[in-house]
């Protein structure tokens, strides 16, 4: 598996339970580095916005 899956895959085990049990979140954290870790957490929370934001637009009709 890549190593941007692997920051993809911690960071959704993070945010919501995703990916397994709490020994490997924190193996796969230390084998990931911290750095990767933020960029990918910084995008899914930008792509959750925007989702989010969308979402507010089409249920408003405008």
């Amino acid at each position: 598996m890549s190593h941007l899956m692997r920051a993809v895959r911690a960071v959704l085990w993070s945010f919501i339970g995703l990916g397994g049990r709490r020994a490997d979140a924190d193996q796969r954290t230390a084998q990931i580095g911290v750095l990767p870790l933020i960029g990918v957490a910084f995008v899914v929370v930008l792509l959750l916005i925007a989702g989010l934001l969308a979402l507010a637009h089409l249920a408003a009709g405008t």
